[in-house]
This record gives C-alpha cells, sequence and structure tokens, in this order.
C-alpha cells in the first residue's frame, strides 16, 4: 500500500507503475464476468496480488487527530432530530464529513457551504444546524428539494425553540438557518459555470458568526465558498474539482466520489473538450483508456467481501454465472441486441435472492456458527467444511465414494469423546457423500429453475421473445460443468478494483497539483494549491471513502 501524501514528481512515477501494472494485466480488467473465462492467467498469482496491494493507495481510515492534511474540528454529536432516517452507513459518513467541512471553512476562511449533489439534504442540515454553517444544497431532484425543505421547516422550529429557552438563562446565540435548497443539473459540459452562477445568491451568512467567532481570518464582502459533495455521482466530482481551479470565491473543496461507470472518458476519437476522466495531463499522456468495464470494476470493494458470510458468496457468484449463461443466450438467439451489450442491472433480484436462500445445500449448511460446516440431516454432527465439499460437487459421478470431496484439514476429531465416536464420525461423512451424489441431479434442476426465474423477467425487460424451457435448459447444462471457475474469475478481477480506483483518484490528485503549480508559478508560491487524498470513512462502513481535500493558498 502506499500513500497520496506524496509530491507531485512521486505521484507521477506513482500513477505510471500503476499504466503499466494495469497494462500487463489488460486482458483481465478490459474482460467482464458476462464474458466468463479466458484461458490466460498471470505467471505468479502471489505476484500478481503483491503487486496490486503495493501500487493500491491505503484505505485504512485516518486518525484526523495526527494527519497534518485533515483540518478538521471536533465532531459535534448529530442530535436525535437530526439522526431520523439515517442508515448506520450514512450517519457514519456525515458525522465524520461535517467535521472536515466545518474545519475546512474554518482553517480557509469561508462562511458559505455548497452542498453539491445534496439528496436529501442530511448533511446540508448537519452542517446548518448543528455547525451553524450558511448551506446551500444543490441537487438535479426538485422532489429531494422538496424533501429537504420540509425536514428543515420542522427541526428550524425545534433548534430555534431550544435556543431561546437557553437565552432565558443568559446565553445569546442568533437563530439557526436552515439551508437554502437549489434545484438544477450540473454536467461536465456546463463546467463551473453553473455552480458559479449560484454564488451572488448565497444568503448573507449570520450565522456563521457563531462558528467564526474565534477565528482569526480575516473576511471581506466577497463571497468564500466550500464546495463539498458526498458521493458526487460521476462527472459531478469532476465538474467541482474544475469550479474549485476556475472560480476564485470558492476557497476550498471537498470531495467524496462514487459511481466510476458513469464518468465520461476521453477517447482517441473524442472530440468533446471536458471528459470525467482523465483530468490530468500527466494521466492524459498516459495514454491508457479504461472503458466501462474497468470504472465498473473500481467501484467493487473488497472490504465488504471480507464481511460476506460464504454461503453469500456463493449466491453471488451463481448469480454471476446465471449473467454468463444469460450472454450466451443473447449471443445466439439475439445477436443483434448482444452486440449493444445490455445492463441488466438488479432485474429480479429480491426474488432470486428468496430463491437463493431455498437452494438445495441450504438444508446442510449450519449457519448458527462463524465457520460454514456441512451437518446431518439430523444435525447430530458437524463434518466438514462447505468449501471443501462445494468445490467438488459437479464432480461427483467421477468419484462414486465422494472420498473428494472431504479435506483432511477440515475434519475434526472429537477431542472429549471415545473414539466410537470419530467412528461415527466417518460413518456420517459416507452418508452425507452418498446424499450429495444422489442430490446432484436435484441440485441442477433447482439450479435451472433459478435460471429461468433470472432470465425471463430479463427477457420481457428488453421486449425480446421467449425461449422455450427446453433451450434454457440446455444452455444451462451445458455450462454448469464450469460454474465453479466463475468465482476464481470474478475475484481475479477484484484484485483489481483498487488498482483502478487509486489510477482514477491520483488522476484528479495530480489535476490539482499540476493546475496549482500553473498558479504558483504565476502568482507566487503562497498563491497555490493545497491538495490531499485522504480515506476519512472506516472502509467496511463506507467503501467509497476516499476525499479529495484542496484549498487555496498552499495552507
Amino acid at each position: 500500500m502506499v500513500s497520496a501524501s506524496q509530491d507531485i514528481t512521486e505521484l507521477k512515477r506513482h500513477v505510471s507503475a500503476i499504466a503499466a501494472f494495469l497494462r500487463q494485466h489488460e486482458w483481465l480488467w478490459r474482460s467482464h464476468v458476462v464474458d466468463f473465462f479466458k484461458e490466460e492467467w498471470p505467471d505468479s498469482l502471489k505476484e500478481f496480488v503483491g503487486t496490486a496491494c503495493r501500487v493500491s493507495l491505503s484505505r485504512g481510515q485516518v486518525d484526523s487527530s495526527s494527519d497534518v492534511s485533515y483540518p478538521g474540528v471536533p465532531q459535534v454529536p448529530i442530535g436525535s432530530v437530526l439522526r431520523q432516517g439515517m442508515s448506520v452507513k450514512k450517519l457514519h459518513e456525515i458525522g465524520i464529513l461535517a467535521a472536515l467541512i466545518a474545519g475546512t471553512a474554518k482553517l480557509s476562511g469561508a462562511r458559505d457551504v455548497i452542498d453539491v449533489g445534496a439528496g436529501q439534504g442530511y448533511l446540508a442540515l448537519v452542517l446548518a444546524f448543528e455547525y451553524r454553517l450558511s448551506v446551500t444544497a444543490v441537487d438535479a431532484c426538485a422532489h429531494h428539494a422538496d424533501v429537504t425543505n420540509k425536514r428543515a421547516v420542522r427541526i428550524e422550529k425545534y433548534y430555534n425553540t431550544r435556543l431561546r429557552k437557553s437565552q432565558q438563562d443568559g446565553s445569546n446565540h442568533p437563530e439557526v438557518r436552515a439551508p437554502q435548497t437549489v434545484t438544477c443539473r450540473i454536467g461536465t459540459e456546463e463546467s463551473s459555470s453553473t455552480l458559479s452562477s449560484l454564488l451572488p445568491a448565497l444568503p448573507k451568512s449570520h450565522s456563521s458568526e457563531v462558528f467564526f467567532k474565534d477565528s482569526n481570518s480575516d473576511h471581506d464582502e466577497d463571497p468564500q465558498v466550500v464546495l463539498a459533495g458526498l458521493h458526487a455521482c460521476g462527472d459531478l466530482s469532476a465538474t467541482m474539482l474544475r469550479t474549485f481551479i476556475e472560480c476564485e470565491d470558492v476557497v476550498a473543496v471537498i470531495n467524496v466520489t462514487c459511481c466510476y461507470h458513469l464518468l465520461t472518458e476521453e477517447t482517441n476519437n473524442d472530440t468533446k473538450e471536458l471528459s470525467g476522466f482523465p483530468m490530468s495531463e500527466t494521466v492524459a499522456n498516459l495514454g491508457l483508456q479504461l472503458g466501462r468495464s474497468a470504472r465498473e470494476l473500481a467501484c467493487e470493494s473488497a472490504e465488504r467481501w471480507k464481511e460476506h458470510h460464504p454461503t453469500k458468496a456463493v449466491q453471488n457468484f451463481e448469480l454471476h454465472a446465471f449473467r454468463a449463461a444469460f450472454q450466451l443466450i443473447l449471443d445466439r438467439y439475439y445477436p443483434e441486441f448482444a452486440n449493444s451489450r445490455p445492463s441488466v442491472g438488479r432485474v429480479g433480484k429480491s426474488r432470486r435472492r428468496r430463491k437463493a436462500r431455498q437452494s438445495a445445500m441450504e438444508p446442510l449448511i449450519d449457519n448458527t456458527s462463524n465457520e460454514p460446516f456441512l451437518r446431518t440431516k439430523d444435525d447430530s454432527l458437524d463434518v466438514g467444511c462447505v468449501t471443501c465439499i462445494g468445490a467438488s460437487l459437479t464432480d461427483a459421478s467421477e468419484d462414486p465414494l465422494g472420498t473428494s470431496t472431504f479435506s483432511s484439514a477440515c475434519t475434526f476429531d472429537i477431542l472429549s469423546g471415545p473414539s466410537q465416536d470419530r467412528d461415527i464420525l466417518r460413518v456420517e461423512q459416507e452418508n452425507i457423500a452418498s446424499s450429495l451424489l444422489s442430490d446432484t441431479e436435484s441440485l441442477l434442476e433447482q439450479q435451472l429453475v433459478r435460471f429461468e426465474e433470472y432470465v425471463r423477467p430479463v427477457l420481457e425487460l428488453f421486449d425480446l421473445p421467449q425461449l422455450p424451457t427446453s433451450v434454457l435448459k440446455s444452455i444451462w447444462t451445458e455450462v454448469a460443468p464450469y460454474q465453479d471457475l466463475v468465482g476464481p474469475f470474478y475475484s481475479l478481477r477484484t484484485v483489481l478494483a483498487p488498482v483502478i480506483e487509486s489510477y482514477i483518484l491520483l488522476d484528479r490528485l495530480l489535476y490539482l497539483k499540476e493546475q496549482g503549480e500553473l498558479v504558483a508559478a504565476k502568482c507566487g508560491t503562497g498563491a497555490g494549491i493545497a491538495a490531499h487524498l485522504v480515506p476519512i470513512f472506516e472502509p467496511a462502513t463506507s467503501p467509497r471513502n476516499m476525499a479529495i481535500i484542496a484549498y487555496r493558498g498552499g495552507v
């Protein structure tokens, strides 16, 4: 793992190393699980994984109290009224990000915050009511603005009532102000013009006096604005960074990105002046085009996978096998439609999950312990690891006694019991192996049922003619022997996810540093830009945890 706290020369070497590594394994990240499998593998899997880890950015959450690139202030506890409707993930993110925004505003002398891609206004409301900042919430959806305004009316009444009661005790605080909401769509083609047009309309920042009363920053009448975005989608993150560079009234930007697959990407034939990737001259000169599959891959999270129960992982791999088999159907029976590379997405996801939980393996899996063990039908003994047994289900016909399905590393002795208990254990192993052998055909039939339930809603969604069950059965029978390869293939691609995400994020950091060098060369060192890339969230809770923090003056 490496850090983003490097100078621009080190960053250029780092991003070049990422590009070289990605080119070496281009076949893997340019492919897609729907394309199933290719007969190419890295010479050394250990070297492949090790290099991927070395060139990826460190994702461990930083300690805000010790990181100099993290200008936060002590977190203000979010009140119960503001917490309503927040998930655990959202509460974690907003608690940390709001303190970071408040600290950055204080450091840079800004009294106004524009929350870009504000959604239903959770972040904007916390900044306004807990940190007393003047906030404008910008979102493309009018419904989101309506929800924010309605919540703000209730919360503003609550907080001001509480303030008036405290003033009766002798304290004197101005009333808090609800965020202002603006509905508009901000795309790459508009660059900074739309966001810049909001600056004259910013409300007077009376409420911010409370926050700045101990600050020594000088303030004039010009608007001093912090742009902030929590999971600003696709090109919106790039637009925020360009706005910061182009608009001097924006003195700082804090951006946590998401949805890399929605980025526009410059291609050799692209005449468009601006795109979401690449942004920096350094990465543009490397000439490595990612494409949608790679950008989708960048959204994957190894941290989330670590927390998955093995049964959930198996179900997920089955869905990927279904999708790959469905691609085979498209190629053979709907070739023109297949050429459009349709996005199937989450059609019928809930229904498929329910069916997956009722699969033939579930009665044999003990979910009460931390490790998945097979159990007998009468629940008498745990006898082995699901990983070892499940791996050879499709090869049961070649091993009629089922002996190859058990690993000595996964069986265990009953340490405190007599020797006959171990004899019982061996008998139970043989019984389960026999049961699995007899149930293999039933398992494949149930998979076929789930496959058909996967395929038919998708065909209906795209107005494609339905196929007979016999055709679907033929396709699934053809691919079933290879479905165990989907998991390793998917896992290998996922190793590259943090590498590609690091490449995209370092491109943005390099853009800011390149622009900072230009500003410093023109106006002097003190007029430069300080830019950092910091993992501010706990990655298992919030996988997109990297924040770009930049402010003027080379602070």
